[in-house]
């Protein structure tokens, strides 16, 4: 059972969206939901020389965006049938993102949003420095109900056995969990992984019903069939290691990685 669960907050407009997702399955878990917002470095965020009058702006808009994702907070979470806390931190130059990383580092689950447009990859270090298990939202609709349908995305890897093995309390309350391996015969996968078939009976004995599945992508890349099983099966959640071959941020993710982050259409559990 995940006991904490983390909501990242840096957007008024998807927040409330967020917070729905995060907020229902604290409730299925009976989790303590902790909110935060990290009042965004406007001087850090400016790239340019500009006027002391434009950076005041900046702020005094900084502060009323952190003041209006802290209504929405409250006001999603007034009825909730377990505790919540909010948290809103003002950082030192240039340290946002450790902000995130110390939050995190002690919340079961993490939730998050995507990237508004498909954006780069959201606050990355969530994933590189904590451990931690990042359900991604996407940046439009909502997604109240999440678990029911699940799809694993397997490839037998290390980063696929964490990915499943964080997502258990999430995965214990589906109808069926598909655990899908895509193009097994190619001369990319290695002797000794474990198969699709050896996964859905590792769920198994934890009570949960799952099948293991194969797909052939075919002339399209391996994310757009992945995408395309999501929409073919009905799923409402992807589960899924985070791969990458280098620990500098913009070269970390992998294609498949970064390409569902960018185009995901249901919340993707990710884990590293």
């Amino acid at each position: 059972m995940y006991r904490t669960i983390l909501v990242c907050l840096d957007n008024s407009e998807r927040a409330g969206a967020i917070l729905r997702t995060a907020l229902a399955i604290a409730e299925r878990q009976g989790a303590h939901l902790v909110g935060l917002h990290v009042v965004q470095d406007v001087v850090v965020s400016i790239p340019t020389e500009v006027s002391l009058e434009y950076i005041d702006q900046a702020r005094q808009a900084a502060q009323s965006e952190a003041d209006a994702i802290a209504e929405v907070f409250k006001t999603a979470t007034a009825g909730a049938s377990v505790s919540t806390e909010w948290r809103r931190e003002d950082p030192m130059a240039g340290d946002a993102d450790t902000v995130w990383t110390r939050n995190a580092l002690v919340a079961d689950l993490v939730v998050a949003g995507q990237a508004a447009g498909g954006a780069d990859v959201p606050l990355t270090d969530l994933l590189i420095e904590t451990g931690r298990p990042v359900l991604f939202v996407p940046y439009a609709g909502e997604y109240a109900q999440v678990g029911k349908r699940p799809l694993v995305s397997w490839n037998g890897s290390r980063e696929s056995a964490g990915a499943v093995f964080d997502a258990l309390p999430l995965l214990k309350d589906a109808s069926l969990v598909r655990v899908l391996c895509i193009d097994p015969d190619k001369a990319g996968a290695k002797a000794g992984l474990a198969p699709a078939d050896d996964m859905a009976l590792a769920l198994a004995r934890h009570d949960i019903r799952a099948e293991a599945a194969r797909s052939h992508s075919g002339e399209i890349s391996v994310g757009d069939e992945v995408l395309a099983q999501l929409v073919d099966h009905g799923h409402d959640l992807l589960v899924m290691g985070c791969y990458g071959h280098s620990r500098l941020r913009e070269m970390l993710f992998g294609g498949v990685t970064r390409h569902i982050l960018q185009h995901m259409t249901v919340p993707v559990l990710m884990s590293r």
